[in-house]
């Protein structure tokens, strides 16, 4: 099932991981929405603030951050993904950092198929 839903949002990054049941329906605003849910984890390779390597100081996980990402319609109701990134911190630095996808950019909540999409549709609007 995960797979599926990966392929119909065109999620390609593997480190995005959707459970059973994952796809529900809520009242945002005035409007119906729907929510996919999924969890972000991964086993960091190195510290992004001190840049040393896991090997050589201890990064361990630190709990999670929700985020509320807008991803293309599916059907007639807005759709959005309820993504749990994975915090990390860094016992070297003592900095915290939060997982990374390629579907959308740091401290942003649109996805880039969502900015991709506007600008598809931008293209085609023609006056009359």
């Amino acid at each position: 099932m995960s797979h599926d839903i990966r392929k119909l949002l065109d999620i390609q990054d593997k480190n995005i991981i959707f459970e059973k049941n994952c796809v529900c329906f809520e009242k945002y605003k005035v409007q119906t929405c729907n929510i996919v849910q999924a969890d972000l984890t991964y086993d960091p390779s190195h510290c992004p603030k001190c840049s040393r390597k896991k090997e050589d100081v201890f990064i361990y996980k630190n709990g999670k951050q929700t985020s509320r990402i807008t991803i293309p319609m599916s059907g007639t109701h807005p759709t959005y993904l309820r993504l749990k990134k994975q915090r990390f911190m860094c016992k070297g630095c003592g900095s915290s950092f939060t997982a990374k996808t390629p579907i959308v950019e740091a401290h942003c909540f649109v996805a880039y198929t969502s900015k991709a999409q506007v600008l598809i549709k931008a293209a085609e609007a023609q006056s009359i």
